[in-house]
């Protein structure tokens, strides 16, 4: 049963999201970044629990130390030299810097998009994008829908195999790039196939007509006024500021001191990110009041 932040209307639940991922693309300033990685982290918990924690640990933390490393040893501008490489390239700190804040800004994204894709479901993207582009809500919707059945049918196939004796344990290198290629090319057949069923499933059904009608099971809350106006409004309040809080790496480090006005912006703007966390424990609290 969805409850909290995930029975939220679709269009309030987009709109946050549209904030969230503006403010972790668009911002330079790293108290911003820090901000949006640690609310989104932390909602993504939420969502998803231990499965999150590895998706954080194992994806997104490494990610950040390999952009880190990558633009430090690739990128030479900045003044302030670490050391000096034997081919003569410099080592800066600015370039690991804005690596390191690079790095974060992406997975910030990341992180975001994992939530989005478990809060926006493939309902509500039929819902949200059907009656004004028929065709990128079904692809949309059948993307979303298909990476969770390729990751089983994936691991389905893999028993099928091991099952029938094509295991590639203890094989040759060539053995095992073709035991990987034929499961490939079973999965990529399954693939097409379910997505060709699904096509023509819905086209029998009339997905896409000009004047097919739609079932809605979505209704316009307060609290989706509340999240579409305070949404609307944080976005809108990043826009305008945002260049009073720009940062810059490039050839010095030029991040501006935490002021009042910068303390008052990060508490705003992180209560807008940390509205899902407390819609959910407010709605707890009171579902637990009233049993």
């Amino acid at each position: 049963m969805n409850f909290g932040f995930k029975s939220l209307h679709p269009a309030a639940a987009l709109l946050f999201f549209i904030f969230a991922f503006v403010f972790s693309l668009s911002s330079t300033n790293p108290y911003f970044l820090t901000v949006s990685f640690l609310c989104a982290a932390l909602f993504s918990f939420r969502l998803r629990g231990k499965r999150a924690a590895g998706y954080l640990f194992k994806v997104v933390l490494p990610m950040i130390l390999l952009i880190t490393v990558f633009n430090g040893l690739f990128s030479h501008y900045g003044v302030t030299v670490l050391f000096t490489a034997r081919n003569g390239n410099n080592l800066t700190l600015e370039a690991l810097v804005y690596g390191f804040v690079s790095g974060v800004k992406i997975a910030d994204v990341l992180l975001w998009l994992d939530c989005f894709n478990e809060i926006i479901d493939a309902d509500k993207t039929v819902y949200l994008f059907g009656r004004f582009s028929p065709s990128f809500a079904l692809v949309f919707s059948m993307v979303m829908r298909f990476i969770p059945l390729i990751r089983r049918q994936a691991a389905e196939i893999n028993r099928a195999q091991k099952a029938i004796g094509c295991s590639a344990e203890g094989k040759s290198v060539f053995h095992k790039l073709s035991l990987a290629g034929r499961r490939l090319s079973i999965l990529v057949s399954w693939t097409l196939e379910r997505g060709l069923d699904t096509a023509f499933s819905m086209q029998a059904r009339g997905y896409g007509l000009p004047k097919r009608s739609a079932y809605s099971k979505y209704i316009f809350s307060a609290l989706d006024l509340a999240v579409t106006f305070g949404s609307t409004a944080a976005l809108f309040l990043f826009i305008l500021t945002a260049s009073h809080f720009w940062s810059g790496y490039n050839p010095v480090i030029s991040v501006p001191s935490p002021d009042a006005s910068l303390l008052a912006a990060l508490t705003g703007f992180a209560f807008m990110l940390l509205s899902p966390i407390v819609i959910d424990f407010t709605e707890e609290k009171r579902w637990s009041i009233s049993a």
